[in-house]
C-alpha cells in the first residue's frame, strides 16, 4: 500500500515526538490524536480530489474531439466550426465526419510525380490530380477528344477601292497652242480611243505641215532618195505631235495646212479630272486630261503582320460594299506589299477585281474577307484551354486512369469556329477536359501550382497584338 508523501511525513513526526508524548496529560493526547486524524482525512479527500479532476480533464478532451467541424468536399483545406457554402466553389460545406469529406481527403492527398508514367509530353506535365466518381461529377467534368483537322480562319478587314495604277493615264500637250475648242468639257465622261477631244490652233503644227508638204513637193520634182528621208522625218514629226495616220494622209491628199488641229484621245477611260478650258493657252507637257481605265481596280486592306502570313498572291476573297447590301463581290490578290506600317503594325494587301458594270468608285470602303489557311493540326475546343498570367494549359484525362487528370503546358495556334489550334504539348486523340477545367486548375492552384490568375477558354497571350478583324462563318470562298 503506498501513502501520501504528507502521511508519512506527518507520521515521522508523532514517532519523534513519542517520548513527549508520554509525558504529557490525557486531555491532551486526545487533542493530538484528533489533530492526527484530521490531517489523514484532510489527505485523502486531496488525493480523491486530484483523481476526479484529472478524470473530469479527460472527459472535456472527449467532448471536445466529439465536436462537429465543416468542410469542402472539394477543398478539403477548407474549414469553419459551422454550416455554410465554400468561398472557392460554393459547394455546400459537409461535416468533417461524413462519407463526403473523407472521401474528398483521399482525393486530394497528394500526388508523388515520380510515379507519372512517361509520355512524349512529359516535360509539359505542371501537376495531377484524382477525383472519384462522385466529386467528378460535382466538379462537372466532362471531356473531347483532341483531334486532328485542317485548321482554317476568316479575318475581315476594312479595304478602300483604288485605281490600278497601270489603268491611270495623263493626256499631256505636246505643243504650244491655243485651245480654240473642247468636245469632252466635264470630268467623269467615260471617252474611247480615237475620240476628238479639243481643236487648237498651234504656230509649231502648222510649221510642220508646211514641211512636210515641201518634202513631197521636192520628191515629185526631184525624185531622189534624199527627198524620201526628208519625207519620212517629216512624216513622224506630225505623228508626234498628235496628229493621227489619217489626219496626215489627208493632209497629204489635199495639200491643204490646217490652222487647227483636232486632237484626238490616245486611248480610252473615264475623265477624272479636265484641267484646260477654252481660249486657254497650253504649252508643252502641260497636263490637260487625268484618265483612268475603271473597267479594273484595286482593294487596298490591311492585315496585320501576324495574319499576312497565311495569305497568297492568287488566293480568292470576298468583298461586300454598304452601298450594295445583299451583294458579294470576289476578287484575288495580286501582291503583298513589302514595307511594314511601324505603328499599326499592318501590312498593305492588294485585292484585283473587275468593275465592268463601273458599282466601284476610287475612294469606296470595302468590307474584305480573307480566309486562312494554317495546315493540318491537333484542335480542341475553346472551353478547355486555360489561360494564365504566365502559361497556357489544358487538363488531360489519363487513358489508364480515368479518374486521374494532369494539367499539361499546351502552345495555342489559330482560333476558330469555337476552336483552338494546338501547335504543341497534346497528341491526336487525348481526353482533354472541355469542362469543369476551372475547378480543376484552381484545386492546382491552392495546392501550389501556377498562378497569376486564369481566364477559362480565354484568347491567345497578352503579347499578341489586337486584331481589329472578325470572324466570319458560312463564306462562299
Amino acid at each position: 500500500m503506498m501513502f501520501p508523501p504528507l502521511f508519512t511525513v506527518t507520521f515521522h513526526v508523532i514517532f519523534f515526538v513519542h517520548p513527549f508524548f508520554t509525558r504529557i496529560s490525557m486531555n491532551t493526547k486526545h487533542h493530538l490524536v484528533l489533530v492526527s486524524v484530521l490531517i489523514l482525512v484532510l489527505l485523502s479527500l486531496h488525493s480523491c480530489t486530484k483523481g476526479q479532476s484529472a478524470q473530469h480533464s479527460e472527459h472535456n478532451s472527449a467532448a471536445q474531439a466529439k465536436t462537429v467541424g465543416y468542410t469542402c468536399p472539394m477543398h478539403p483545406n477548407v474549414k469553419s466550426e459551422k454550416e455554410g457554402v465554400c468561398p472557392i466553389c460554393q459547394m455546400d460545406l459537409v461535416p468533417e465526419n461524413s462519407p463526403e469529406a473523407q472521401e474528398a481527403m483521399t482525393d486530394h492527398s497528394g500526388h508523388d510525380m515520380s510515379s507519372h508514367d512517361s509520355t512524349a509530353h512529359k516535360d509539359h506535365v505542371l501537376h495531377e490530380l484524382t477525383l472519384k466518381t462522385n466529386t467528378q461529377a460535382l466538379a462537372d467534368v466532362a471531356v473531347s477528344v483532341a483531334t486532328k483537322e485542317t485548321v482554317h480562319r476568316v479575318v475581315k478587314a476594312i479595304g478602300t477601292i483604288d485605281f490600278a495604277e497601270n489603268a491611270k493615264r495623263t493626256i499631256a500637250a505636246r505643243f504650244n497652242g491655243r485651245v480654240e475648242r473642247l468636245f469632252v468639257n466635264q470630268s467623269g465622261t467615260l471617252i474611247r480611243k480615237g475620240q476628238a477631244l479639243f481643236e487648237v490652233y498651234s504656230p509649231d503644227l502648222v510649221q510642220s505641215q508646211k514641211e512636210y508638204l515641201l518634202a513631197l513637193k521636192q520628191r515629185r520634182t526631184n525624185g531622189d532618195g534624199v527627198a524620201d528621208t526628208i519625207i519620212a522625218a517629216a512624216q513622224k514629226r506630225l505623228a508626234l505631235l498628235g496628229l493621227t495616220e489619217e489626219q496626215i494622209q489627208t493632209l497629204e491628199r489635199t495639200g491643204v495646212v490646217n490652222t487647227s488641229i483636232v486632237f484626238h484621245a490616245p486611248y480610252s477611260g473615264t475623265v477624272i479630272e479636265k484641267r484646260i478650258i477654252e481660249g486657254t493657252y497650253i504649252s508643252e507637257g502641260m497636263t490637260l486630261y487625268d484618265i483612268a481605265d475603271l473597267s479594273v481596280v484595286w482593294n487596298i486592306a490591311e492585315l496585320y503582320e501576324t495574319d499576312v502570313v497565311a495569305v497568297r498572291v492568287g488566293q480568292r476573297v470576298e468583298m461586300q460594299s454598304r452601298l450594295f447590301p445583299g451583294e458579294t463581290f470576289f476578287g484575288r490578290v495580286t501582291y503583298l506589299y513589302p514595307v511594314i506600317n511601324a505603328e499599326a503594325r499592318t501590312v498593305k494587301v492588294r485585292i484585283e477585281l473587275s468593275n465592268n458594270q463601273g458599282k466601284f468608285r476610287p475612294g469606296m470602303y470595302t468590307e474584305t474577307a480573307f480566309m486562312l489557311h494554317h495546315g493540318t493540326g491537333i484542335v480542341v475546343p475553346a472551353d478547355a484551354v486555360i489561360v494564365t498570367g504566365t502559361e497556357t494549359i489544358v487538363w488531360i484525362q489519363k487513358p489508364d486512369k480515368m479518374n486521374t487528370f494532369e494539367a499539361r503546358r499546351v502552345t495555342i495556334g489559330a482560333k476558330f469556329d469555337g476552336k483552338f489550334q494546338i501547335l504543341s504539348g497534346l497528341s491526336e486523340g487525348e481526353r482533354v477536359v472541355s469542362s469543369g477545367g476551372f475547378l480543376l486548375d484552381s484545386e492546382r492552384q491552392l495546392r501550389g501550382g501556377a498562378g497569376g490568375g486564369h481566364n477559362h477558354g480565354g484568347s491567345a497571350p497578352a503579347q499578341t497584338p489586337q486584331k481589329p478583324v472578325e470572324q466570319m462563318n458560312g463564306m462562299k470562298m
